[in-house]
């Protein structure tokens, strides 16, 4: 007996490519199982609607790209070494996976708002992490919240102006790049 969980993965790719290519609002069910080859009713056997599985594409994605940047920061005596290897990490991750990376980032502004655990946030994981530097007095005391926007500010922007097409190396390419102009915004 088959468990269904090819057919789910196949609907899963086929809606993030289109999610991508034509936003959640544009994307029908008709056009998300067309492009998977199946019928409608299909989606409905996993997901009950749209919304759900745009919901579920964001937030099992994003919660396993938080605990993976977790246990990488975690294993880092320093801040330089935390955010080098999260630079490193999230820019693989673009790299190897672009159209979920795509999907992450054109409808986190909706999809963030559901995202109430403050464990699984990339923002608070951060905040934390620069809060612990200004303990052990690597940097200057400042506004935490401010100094993680600047981190994923400069992070997420490049990796946009690859979904623009603005930028067609790859996001691994720029990842020292990325590291040095994080800390050059933060002036240490």
């Amino acid at each position: 007996m088959r468990d269904g969980s090819s057919t789910r993965k196949k609907l899963e790719r086929c809606a993030l490519s289109l999610f991508v290519k034509k936003g959640v609002t544009a994307t029908t069910i008709k056009d998300i199982a067309n492009k998977a080859g199946v019928a409608e009713g299909t989606l409905y056997r996993h997901y009950e609607s749209k919304d759900e599985l745009a919901q579920h594409l964001f937030s099992s994605a994003y919660a396993e790209a938080v605990k993976a940047l977790k246990q990488l920061a975690e294993k880092e005596p320093t801040l330089d070494q935390k955010l080098k290897v999260m630079v490193h990490f999230i820019c693989g991750q673009y790299d190897e996976d672009p159209i979920l990376f795509n999907y992450l980032l054109l409808v986190q502004h909706n999809q963030l708002k559901i995202i109430h655990d403050k464990e699984n946030n990339v923002h608070e994981l951060i905040v934390h992490m620069f809060n612990d530097a200004f303990r052990k007095k690597e940097l200057p005391k400042r506004d935490p919240d401010f100094c993680a926007s600047l981190v994923l500010g400069i992070v997420l922007q490049a990796a946009i102006s690859r979904v623009y097409g603005r930028i067609t190396r790859t996001m691994m390419a720029d990842a020292d790049d990325l590291v040095s102009a994080i800390k050059g915004a933060l002036h240490y």
